[in-house]
């Protein structure tokens, strides 16, 4: 096993040193010409790369290597789409050729021509059931004996002992290079074209293409794995083997049905493959052998046509790379400031980039503000990044002050850098022991007619002291972009203050509205209760008194209980008044010093009864340490008994449940807090908008006047707390009442002793 696992790693260490395959030495005579052409066509080239695994490889590796996709690369014609034309004839001039020695003793030919015939095939096969585009087909089908074609080709000689083997017989191929190599093919191809970066389903298809069942993790769309087994065995079937002693002992026709093909069909379709191979493997250069002279005459033609490009290639990277590089850096910084919506974020990104593109020993770029009150800037050295994040107020001395403001240049020709030290004393005069020596230069930040701020920098070091025509329009574009960026930026921020502006104003508007509204019904309420009063009792007091004295005289149950029916909903009207009445004007609150966990207890106990008959379990859980608080304990009470109560019937429409009560003392806040939750039902968001609106109830209609929660909110804001609701369909409702703990008096200087105060809101900060 050890000897085993060493030789498995000397092999995958050789694989992992390989980045192309050579080819066989008639593809390259075939292959060269195509390339070296004047005027090369990509359709001719396509041709030629298609009936070769070490081609379709090394151009797939190639499209892969330009940064495109490996997913969107599944055929040679998306590889070659994807690959500039001169690139591809530059990497195909590069093809090495395999040694005829090799060809002989690692029996390359017969490989070849098996990975040609499993390609055709499975081309074929899925242009019939339609489940895998043909073009992916083919290519999995050259690549799919990759790892066979790289051991053959970099280990002959130990490959030929694999061959011996297999010619003695009593052994198949793959447990033959496991015994040799400690590794099948199967496994190094995979690892090979992994490394490559190939798209996963090729990779499955090199790696378990030999499987008779795929694993289930590993299957991909169409069964592209089990269109090129198919194809690989119809190969060797047809007498494309992989070696001379290789057998089939599998049933072909069962593995065609599994992909919706009869053994007929399969069997038609090795014949025309077969047929067709024989037609054209001498044009594609798998017969003859091409003479030693004619693969150095190509040879020699490729490395003339190779000088060309270098020497076209070298020209046209020089006249670009100036520009390139100014195009780069300015990519970067849009790119950084892109993601930046501060002038701060925006100046420590255009002091980075200009220190790492430049190696400026300083740079400081500032800005001035929009009102012209301060200068904001960043300082960024070599040594230590961005080092300060200064502001300078311009009003604090007339002495300090940025020069003003000058006609912008056109951004088609930015200002060039000039000496700093004349115009830009103020940034010597606050940071000078922070700059050191110079020569400083600046360049002003503008954008259309105004100067917004400037980048000033010193290049020090061992550098020269004067800027190159280069380094000044590279510069000269810094600027011109951080312009735009701090343009933006500001922009974002007046934009910021305005919506924060206008969200407190709506939200104040909003409150206002509400508050108006509320107090307009409270109002047109308590006008109505006054009158109705009036109005309605004196009828009512009649109507009931004559209903009694009637009652008095009937002889009859059924006329007395008619009369007395009457009495009793004469005298409902007279509640509804009265309630009516005290809700619009309710008494003052007589505040006291109040324990909140026996009044939460005390509630629960009134409403025991009530619970029991609804099958509702009313719990209490409190923070024994929750401080008294100054309130009106009866209407307090009576708010908690209401919200109780709602739970309770909340809970009763639910065929029961659980109203919790808890008291939780808020100490990092100083105040007390009733939380009441239910298991109910919950509200739907339109109820639950409206559930502090007066005679708004979500029952039905008679069974409650919704005054109970507006009477429970007006307690509660009487004495000085706070109210919320929260309640979701199916998930119950949780109310939230809370009272501010007063802070402590200080002691009285004279006696000593504390002041008492009363606090009606949230202690402030």
């Amino acid at each position: 096993m050890v000897v085993t696992g060493l030789q498995r790693r000397k092999v995958e260490l050789l694989l992992e040193q390989v980045d192309h395959l050579p080819t066989l030495p008639g593809v390259t005579l075939h292959v060269l010409p195509l390339v070296m052409a004047d005027d090369p066509r990509a359709r001719d080239i396509q041709l030629a790369i298609e009936v070769d695994a070490t081609l379709a490889a090394r151009t797939l590796k190639l499209a892969i290597d330009l940064g495109n996709s490996s997913d969107a690369i599944m055929s040679i014609d998306a590889a070659i789409a994807a690959v500039p034309l001169e690139a591809l004839v530059g990497s195909l001039l590069s093809i090495d050729a395999v040694d005829q020695e090799i060809i002989r003793t690692a029996e390359l030919l017969r490989l070849w021509r098996h990975v040609l015939a499993t390609a055709m095939i499975s081309q074929v096969i899925a242009t019939r059931i339609g489940t895998v585009p043909p073009e992916t087909a083919l290519l999995a089908g050259l690549l799919h004996d990759i790892g066979q074609v790289a051991l053959r080709v970099l280990m002959p000689r130990a490959y030929r002992q694999v061959l011996e083997r297999l010619q003695a017989g009593g052994i198949e191929l793959l447990e033959a290079e496991r015994e040799l190599f400690g590794v099948d093919h199967a496994v190094l191809g995979k690892q090979l074209v992994q490394r490559w970066g190939f798209p996963e389903a090729l990779r499955d298809v090199i790696w378990l293409h030999h499987q008779a069942q795929v694993p289930a993790g590993h299957r991909s769309a169409g069964g592209l794995t089990e269109v090129v087994r198919l194809a690989d065995l119809l190969a060797r079937q047809h007498g494309f083997s992989c070696h001379a002693a290789e057998q089939i002992v599998e049933n072909t026709a069962e593995v065609a049905e599994r992909l919706g093909l009869s053994g007929v069909q399969a069997e038609q379709i090795g014949h025309q493959v077969s047929t067709a191979i024989e037609l054209n493997t001498g044009p594609l250069g798998l017969r003859d052998e091409p003479s030693p002279d004619e693969l150095r005459r190509a040879f020699l033609g490729a490395n003339v046509r190779l000088g060309q490009l270098y020497r076209n290639g070298y020209r046209l990277s020089h006249t670009a790379q100036v520009k390139c590089e100014q195009c780069n850096l300015l990519l970067r910084l849009n790119a950084g400031l892109a993601t930046c919506h501060t002038t701060g974020e925006v100046l420590e990104t255009v002091a980075i980039a200009a220190r790492n593109a430049f190696g400026f020993r300083v740079t400081v770029p500032y800005v001035v503000a929009p009102d012209g009150t301060y200068v904001e800037g960043v300082r960024c050295t070599v040594a230590g990044g961005i080092e300060e994040h200064f502001v300078h107020d311009i009003t604090a001395t007339d002495s300090l002050q940025p020069p003003p403001a000058r006609p912008a240049t056109p951004l088609a020709s930015p200002a060039a850098p000039a000496r700093a030290e004349p115009t830009e004393g103020w940034l010597f005069e606050c940071q000078g022991p922070h700059l050191g020596s110079g020569p400083f230069y600046t360049v002003p930040i503008t954008l259309e007619d105004a100067k917004l701020g400037s980048l000033v920098f010193s290049i020090g070091g061992d550098r020269p002291h004067e800027l190159t025509p280069q380094e000044a329009d590279q510069i000269a574009a810094v600027a011109s972009i951080a312009a735009v960026a701090l343009k933006r930026a500001q922009a974002e921020a007046n934009l910021v203050a305005l919506s924060e502006e206008l969200a407190d104003v709506n939200r104040q508007l909003q409150a206002a509205h509400h508050k108006s509204l509320q107090q307009r019904n409270v109002a047109s309420l308590s006008e109505m209760a006054t009158g109705a009063a009036h109005e309605i009792n004196n009828p009512l007091a009649v109507i009931s008194g004559r209903a009694q004295q009637l009652a008095a005289r009937q002889s009859d149950p059924t006329d007395r209980d008619m009369l007395q029916t009457i009495i009793d909903q004469a005298d409902r009207i007279s509640d509804i008044i009265t309630e009516l009445r005290a809700f619009a004007n309710p008494p003052a609150p007589k505040p006291q010093a109040v324990d909140p966990v026996a009044l939460a207890r005390r509630v629960a106990d009134e409403l025991q009864a009530e619970g029991e008959a609804a099958a509702t379990r009313i719990e209490v859980q409190a923070d024994e340490d929750a401080p008294t608080i100054q309130v009106d304990p009866d209407q307090v009470a009576a708010a908690l008994t209401e919200i109780v109560k709602n739970g309770v019937e909340a809970c009763s429409r639910a065929e029961g449940g659980t109203v919790k009560l808890l008291v939780r003392h808020l100490a990092a806040d100083r105040g007390v807090r009733f939380v009441v939750t239910d298991d109910g039902p919950g509200m739907d968001p339109k109820v639950r908008a409206r559930a502090f609106d007066p005679f708004y109830s979500g029952y039905e209609a008679g069974r409650r006047r919704g005054l109970g929660l507006p009477k429970a909110y007006q307690a509660v804001q009487a004495n000085g707390g706070e109210m919320t609701v929260e309640s979701t369909p199916g998930q119950g409702t949780t109310v939230r009442v809370t009272f501010w703990v007063p802070e402590p008096a200080p002691l009285d200087s004279d006696n000593g002793s504390a002041t008492a105060a009363l606090a009606n809101g949230p202690p402030q900060a």
